[in-house]
């Protein structure tokens, strides 16, 4: 259930936030092109290649989130995005460097906005019925939808 005590402040609303965007990020891929040869873990990476790079598989990677990676813990954001992950730039809803999202700001704020005002007049819990079946398509989407049961706060 969530209700609005639990998300009392923008610290807390901005920690379950990123915490949701973490597991269940708005793009399943990012591509980029490899601007010079490299080698990664023994694969040479030839210059001009796109690289895809599995968002939700790299947002869920134990070595970088923890043991407790695939679990819903809005807490490791407690320190901002560096302290939530032994390497910050694998945080990706966004993007990252110079092709981060121009509008992340925005869309963090409105997103804050509006949950808060939610938040404040209605409880929110899944129904019973709900099965959790995230599809990674070219964005993540719930497979059979989310059922929601609605009470007044």
């Amino acid at each position: 259930m969530i209700e609005y005590s639990l998300c009392d402040t923008s610290f807390e609303l901005t920690m379950v936030i990123q915490e949701t965007l973490r597991l269940y990020p708005p793009a399943a891929f990012v591509i980029r092109e490899a601007l010079e040869n490299i080698t990664f873990k023994d694969i040479m990476i030839s210059k001009g290649i796109n690289v895809q790079i599995p968002i939700p598989i790299l947002q869920r990677h134990c070595d970088l989130w923890g043991s407790d990676a695939h679990k819903f813990n809005p807490e490791r954001f407690a320190h901002g995005i560096v302290g939530a992950c032994k390497t910050p730039q694998a945080y990706l809803p966004f993007g990252v460097g110079s092709r981060v999202c121009a509008g992340q700001h925005f869309a963090m704020t409105e997103l804050k906005v509006i949950l808060s005002l939610i938040l404040s007049k209605f409880c929110f819990s899944l129904s019973p019925a709900y099965h959790h079946s995230p599809a990674f398509r070219l964005v993540i989407v719930p497979e059979h939808g989310v059922t929601l049961c609605v009470r007044k706060a």
